[in-house]
């Protein structure tokens, strides 16, 4: 006895509709455009006196470790001629500072047998909570 295929049809008219709860009128959202600043996708670095690290190499360990994620390093000294002594490392995502630090305040890496110490990046004026005045 053959069954009947109309038992395992389901009616459009009984079907239920998901009501979407997104704003019909918002503005079109372009994550280009619309991103987190700098400060909120950075880290701050520091390496051993004497014993800096090239860009290179450390956009290497970023990259090697999670991806294409780095946007851009700078790097910094104290004096105008000296090695570079700290730094700021961009990330693409504001989420992989976060990711990186795993909810610790500092992490030490070694890259190429060199001592390398990130934390969250904080900008000058708002790590001193003047709001740029000295």
């Amino acid at each position: 006895m053959a069954q009947s295929c109309s038992s395992a049809m389901v009616s459009s008219s009984t079907e239920s509709r998901v009501q979407s709860k997104l704003n019909p009128f918002a503005k079109d959202w372009n994550p280009k455009k619309e991103r987190r600043s700098e400060e909120e996708r950075s880290l701050f670095f520091t390496f051993s006196r004497g014993y800096p690290l090239g860009r290179s190499q450390i956009r290497r360990f970023f990259s090697n470790k999670y991806g294409n994620c780095v946007e851009k390093i700078a790097l910094r000294s104290k004096g105008t001629k000296e090695t570079p002594q700290f730094g700021q490392v961009v990330f693409k995502k504001s989420t992989l500072p976060l990711v990186i630090l795993n909810g610790k305040d500092e992490v030490k890496f070694v890259i190429d047998q060199r001592s390398f110490w990130c934390k969250k990046y904080q900008d000058r004026n708002t790590r001193h909570g003047n709001g740029g005045q000295n």
